[in-house]
């Protein structure tokens, strides 16, 4: 994948990594280890002993989980791209200005060590497994409760995993297990990947598995929440984006229309 050019305010300065984010992202992981360990513990210590209806329930949440974060995944990048800029307090330089840095450096990221990886969504997704540990009481023959638990789990667990994901399709040697996964899209390939990451930037956000890419698309999703959005508050999706690549006209447009443009399909086609 090149290194796209064209300038936006995503091109006007290094990300930033201190230390005491690095320690926060540490500390988040540990707990996040800790957290889904005890929860798996829970939920195979139920299953069990409530015999193979439990297994089918729980395959079934774990299932739910995977797609879930998918959507997960979409949305929270969808909102970093969109929406914001990286001078927001706490927000900017440690979530907006990595996912906009991105489109710049795209390989970056392959340069990231695991921490640097994994920690931000660690230390987003471990609160979720607290509360289902504490929150979520487990007992021998409660269905329920079982998929509800397992959904959430396994959901957050793939989060984690997500930004591992997104690395390695960008990774030019990527190991052959991960290449075997990518080619049977359980988790995401890289030519589906390379849809994003053409200008403008503006569809295939989901990146765990990318399987909701194409119907979230196909329904014009995020882009009927803008068009919503704006309606209702007059803030326009990428601005900061839009003005800086002098797009901004063209944008304002689309969001008073209420039709938005959108790249040519024959790529993201191609890669569903």
């Amino acid at each position: 994948m090149n290194e796209p050019s064209g300038a936006t305010e995503m091109a006007h300065a290094e990300p930033k990594y201190s230390r005491v984010h690095r320690a926060a992202e540490i500390v988040s992981i540990f707990i996040f280890v800790v957290y889904a360990v005890a929860n798996l513990w829970r939920l195979f210590a139920t299953a069990i002993p409530t015999g193979p209806s439990a297994w089918f329930v729980l395959g079934g949440g774990a299932f739910l989980g995977y797609v879930l974060a998918d959507f997960i995944s979409g949305t929270v990048h969808w909102l970093a791209d969109r929406y914001g800029s990286r001078d927001l307090f706490l927000l900017g330089p440690n979530f907006i200005g990595p996912f906009r840095d991105h489109h710049v450096r795209p390989k970056e990221i392959t340069q990231h060590d695991f921490v640097e990886t994994n920690g931000n969504n660690c230390m987003i997704s471990f609160w979720v497994l607290m509360v289902v540990y504490h929150g979520v009481p487990l007992a021998v023959g409660d269905l329920t409760s079982l998929f509800l638990a397992g959904a959430l789990v396994f959901s957050m667990m793939a989060i984690m995993a997500t930004n591992q994901f997104h690395k390695w399709a960008h990774s030019d040697s990527a190991p052959r297990l991960v290449r075997l996964l990518q080619r049977w899209h359980a988790i995401l390939p890289a030519d589906h990947h390379d849809v994003h990451h053409k200008a403008p930037f503006e569809t295939y956000f989901c990146i765990t598995t990318g399987w909701l890419n194409w119907p979230l698309r196909k329904l014009r999703f995020y882009e009927s929440v803008e068009w919503l959005v704006y309606r209702l508050t007059g803030i326009r999706a990428g601005e900061d984006d839009a003005i800086n690549a002098g797009l901004a006209p063209a944008r304002a447009s689309e969001a008073e229309s209420g039709v938005v443009t959108l790249p040519s399909t024959g790529a993201a086609e191609r890669a569903s």
